[in-house]
C-alpha cells in the first residue's frame, strides 16, 4: 500500500485548481475538512495520506475544479466558529452573514424572542438562539428540505428553536406570534444578474438566490405585513445586495414614516445590511 505526503498532495491540487481559475487555497482547506486537520497540522505537513484517503482527496479536487462549492463536498460550513451541515436543499452560509448575526447581538438590549425567516440552514436561528440569553427563537422556511436540515443542526449543537413551515411571515401571524425581533438573509438576486455570478455561486438552490422585482420582492412582502408580529421598539434587521441599501431604507420611510432605517456596510465596504427599531 502506497502512502502519500500531505504537504506534496496540497501542492498537486492547487496546481489544477489554478488550471481551472479556481482559488488555490481551496486545496489546503479540503485537506483540513476531509481529515479533520488543523492549520498547524498542515504547516508540519506530516500528515501521509493512504491510497483510500488519495482517491477521496483528489476525487474531491476535482469536483473543486468544476466550481463545485467547497461546503456541497465536504457536507458541511463553518459559522460564527460552529459547524453547520448543509446539503443541496440550503444556501451555504457566507461570512458577510456573520455580521448579520454581530449587529443583531449587538442591537439586542432587554428584547427576548426572535424570529429567522427564510432559515435554510438554520445558520442564523441556531447561533441566535446560543448566544442570546433566555431568548425566545423561531424560524421559518417555505422549505421542507431546508427545515430538515436546520432542524438537524439545531439537535447537533444543542439549540432550542422552533421551526415553522410556511411563506415568510404567514406561519407567525397564523398562531398569533409576536417577537421583538425579525432578522431575514432572503433570496435578494434578481434574474438579470444571473450571468453575473459565478459558477460556484449557482450550485446553491434557485430558491434561495433568486427574487422579483429586482431582487426586492420578498422584502417588501415582509415589510407590508411586519406590524403583525412586531412588539414595540423590535428590531427589524435584513442582509441586502450591495445595491439595494436605498431602494429598502426608501419603501421602510414611505409605509412607516417614523421609522429611521440604517445601512451598514459589510468588511468588504459594501452595502450589507439594513436595520431599524419598530415604532408604529
Amino acid at each position: 500500500m502506497a502512502h502519500y505526503n500531505s504537504r506534496d498532495l496540497i501542492k498537486r491540487g492547487e496546481a489544477i485548481l489554478a488550471q481551472h481559475d479556481e482559488p488555490v487555497v481551496g486545496a489546503k482547506y479540503l485537506m483540513m475538512d476531509l481529515f479533520n486537520l488543523s492549520q498547524m497540522d498542515i504547516l508540519m505537513g506530516d500528515k501521509v495520506l493512504t491510497d483510500e484517503e488519495y482517491a477521496i482527496y483528489f476525487n474531491a479536487i476535482q469536483q473543486l475544479a468544476q466550481h463545485i462549492p467547497l461546503a456541497h463536498i465536504t457536507g458541511f460550513q463553518m459559522f460564527y466558529d460552529r459547524k453547520f451541515n448543509v446539503t443541496k436543499d440550503v444556501l451555504v452560509p457566507r461570512n458577510e452573514t456573520e455580521e448579520l448575526v454581530q449587529l443583531v447581538i449587538q442591537k439586542w438590549q432587554q428584547r427576548s424572542s426572535f424570529v429567522d425567516i427564510g432559515t435554510g440552514s438554520g445558520a442564523i436561528a441556531v447561533t441566535l438562539a446560543l448566544e442570546l440569553p433566555r431568548v425566545t427563537s423561531y424560524a421559518v422556511d417555505i422549505s421542507h428540505d431546508a427545515l430538515e436540515v436546520a432542524r438537524s443542526n439545531a439537535k447537533a449543537l444543542a439549540a432550542d428553536v422552533t421551526f415553522m413551515q410556511g411563506d415568510l411571515l404567514q406561519p407567525l401571524i397564523e398562531c398569533n406570534i409576536k417577537v421583538d425581533c425579525l432578522v431575514s438573509n432572503p433570496p435578494y438576486i434578481a434574474e438579470s444578474e444571473r450571468d453575473l455570478m459565478n459558477d460556484s455561486a449557482l450550485h446553491d438552490p434557485y430558491i434561495a438566490l433568486f427574487a422579483d422585482d429586482g431582487g426586492l420582492a420578498l422584502y417588501k412582502r415582509m415589510l407590508n405585513t411586519m406590524h403583525q408580529i412586531l412588539n414595540p421598539g423590535a428590531l427589524v434587521a435584513f442582509e441586502i445586495g450591495h445595491a439595494q441599501g436605498k431602494a429598502i431604507s426608501d419603501y421602510v420611510q414611505q409605509l412607516y414614516p417614523h421609522n429611521v432605517p440604517t445601512i451598514v456596510q459589510d468588511i468588504n465596504g459594501l452595502d450589507r445590511i439594513v436595520w431599524f427599531e419598530w415604532c408604529e
